[in-house]
């Protein structure tokens, strides 16, 4: 493809399991995407190099563009590792410590993550880090407080300093969770065959969860029991064990931080929606933002402040609900 000179920079967020690019132009405008299933988990280090040209020869690309990359591209086992900034974490830092990929022609940098190196709450995060950047940017400090990003691995988020700070966050283990119990537990037995979700039982499992959340493995086997003893269908199963974690996952954030009257949820979707419902029968409302629209805004300030010459994006977005 002949390059187009148009482009400025090309964002790239690479994940364990996804790779997505976004070419730009000078206002953030982007002209051209690609997605795949190459994702770092699926890749050898000696290949990142040749994957990502691939793409931006398709994108039309030139030698010339730089590209900001963030995600599991960066740990141990990606391209090469972008050390953590641990907490409390400032998003400037972030983008100081932008890693350069050496061995390559092209100016290629990728985002750190953010650790919290304790003894008691030890934590790690790479990709959110770059949405919460992209936060900071979107909703200033209308984004202090409590940030919900639901997800294989919710974050649960304590920004402030006019959402240019992480000064504290929690990971729970809840898509992992949903996906081994669904899948390979008893439970798989009273979860198959169903389609869609009922709401009231995904609603009183979210009140059960946060009412007493210390029940909550035998509240789980209870899911079979119900199925066995009083013919609960697989939608009512599956909601239940929905909103059985979510609740419980809420429970523990609460307790972590506190309740707020309101805080930002990060995510769209199917989740993105349970997270809402349940967060709202609890009584804390939520202004919610797109995660890969975040993600984006959040890679463009940084290739913005690493290359001023080239690129000097001004990413915007509405927050809605």
């Amino acid at each position: 493809m002949i390059a187009n000179p148009a482009i400025a920079a090309v964002l790239v967020d690479w994940g364990t399991s996804r790779l997505r690019l976004w070419a730009v132009d000078h206002d953030g405008t982007v002209l051209g995407e690609a997605r795949s299933g190459e994702g770092m988990g699926a890749t050898e280090p000696r290949a990142f190099e040749g994957i990502l040209e691939h793409h931006l020869v398709e994108l039309g690309a030139g030698p010339q563009v730089p590209v900001m990359m963030c995600g599991m591209v960066g740990s141990r086992q990606g391209w090469q590792e972008a050390p953590y900034v641990e907490v409390p974490a400032r998003l400037d830092t972030i983008i100081e410590r932008a890693q350069p990929v050496s061995g390559t022609p092209r100016h290629v940098r990728i985002l750190p993550g953010i650790a919290d190196r304790s003894l008691e709450t030890p934590d790690v995060m790479r990709s959110e880090e770059t949405q919460l950047l992209g936060l900071g940017r979107i909703a200033g400090d209308r984004a202090d407080g409590l940030v919900c990003m639901p997800g294989t691995h919710a974050k649960w988020v304590w920004m402030d300093d006019g959402a240019t700070q992480v000064s504290g966050f929690a990971t729970a283990l809840t898509g992992d969770l949903f996906a081994a119990l669904s899948g390979a537990s008893v439970l798989r037995h009273s979860l198959s065959g169903g389609d869609g979700l009922d709401g009231a039982a995904f609603d009183a499992a979210v009140r059960a969860a946060i009412a007493e959340p210390a029940q909550m493995l035998m509240r789980l086997f209870a899911i079979r029991s119900r199925a066995l003893l009083h013919g609960a269908d697989a939608a009512q199963a599956s909601a239940t064990l929905s909103g059985t974690i979510i609740g419980q996952d809420i429970a523990g954030a609460l307790a972590r931080f506190g309740k707020p009257e309101r805080l930002t949820l990060v995510g769209g979707g199917t989740l993105g929606a349970l997270y809402a419902r349940a967060l709202d029968l609890v009584g804390i409302a939520t202004d919610v933002f797109d995660g890969e629209v975040l993600a984006r805004a959040g890679l463009s300030t940084a290739a913005g402040r690493i290359w001023p010459d080239m690129f000097g994006a001004t990413p915007h977005a509405a927050a809605s609900g």
